[in-house]
């Protein structure tokens, strides 16, 4: 051995420490019965993980989710859910207080807690941003796998593939030009869950279009010279909110809940609807 200490092993004893102190030591897991396929207790610690597992786990398995959760504002679950949950900010701490076998986190969730959950015996998976529909029932379907109910993510799956069939333009209708305009005045760019939304739903990428990348500003100057036909407005930037936008010709504008922008799983099929509802509402679009 080098005798070189492990990256988290700063954090190991502060967590043992405080992990005896709340659970007098007692055993950090749930161990099943041998045998038994006994659906793991779980901990997740990202809002878009938290609204597919309150989805498909069943609601004595979810010990806690991510404090973002407890936000209406960063929240992806209906308010009813959030209100029976219990919220973490995420500190292993915590994590370990609650017994879980099975802890759901993100790429970007601190290493250090990942690595000393993992050292404790503590089943941490790992999610990355799904950029497709895809990519977010691939990940729908590895959740429900981990969590030990896979027949409630293939429902959460048909769900969502019957918003985007009852969303979907009609065969051979042209693509409507569409810009969304996100919270800080940005626009999404190609290869973004919401672009693929979009698209599935009958909306051209206007953005993209006029040159706009992923998280580029969009000033309202631009919008008025070149307005598109359909102005999707989920923030509240000055030049969002400004008057000159309802009364430019030929454009409709049309606020979107900013919470449908990031997540999938549910929030798939809640903002298929209202893709498709936006272009149905227009006058001379095809249903």
């Amino acid at each position: 051995m080098s005798g070189r200490r492990h990256p988290g092993a700063a954090l190991l004893g502060p967590v043992l420490a405080a992990a005896c102190a709340v659970t007098a030591c007692a055993p950090p897991l749930e161990v099943p019965p041998s045998g038994t396929a006994q659906p793991p207790a779980i901990v997740s610690l990202n809002p878009c993980l938290d609204a597919i597992v309150v989805e498909v786990a069943a609601p004595a398995q979810v010990r806690a989710l991510s404090r973002w959760s407890a936000d209406p504002a960063t929240s992806s679950l209906a308010p009813d859910a959030a209100r029976r949950h219990v919220f973490v900010s995420g500190s292993a701490e915590e994590v370990l207080a609650l017994r879980p076998r099975l802890v759901l986190a993100s790429t970007y969730t601190d290493p250090a807690t990942v690595d000393a959950l993992r050292r404790l015996g503590i089943r941490v998976e790992t999610f990355g941003i799904a950029g497709s529909i895809d990519e977010n029932i691939a990940q729908v379907r590895r959740i429900a796998a981990l969590a030990g109910q896979v027949p409630a993510g293939e429902r959460l799956v048909a769900r969502m593939h019957a918003a985007l069939a009852a969303a979907a333009p009609p065969p051979g209708a042209p693509p409507l030009d569409t810009v969304l305009w996100q919270p800080g005045g940005i626009v999404p760019g190609r290869g973004t869950l919401i672009a693929d939304l979009l698209r599935r739903t009958g909306h051209a990428d206007g953005a993209a279009a006029r040159g706009y990348s992923q998280g580029e500003a969009l000033p309202l100057e631009a919008v008025v010279r070149d307005p598109p036909r359909l102005l999707l407005v989920a923030g509240r930037e000055a030049g969002q909110r400004h008057p000159v936008l309802a009364r430019v010709p030929g454009m409709r504008v049309a606020a979107f809940d900013p919470a449908l922008l990031h997540c999938g799983g549910p929030t798939v099929i809640r903002a298929a609807a209202r893709l498709g509802a936006e272009r149905r509402r227009l006058p001379g679009a095809r249903q």
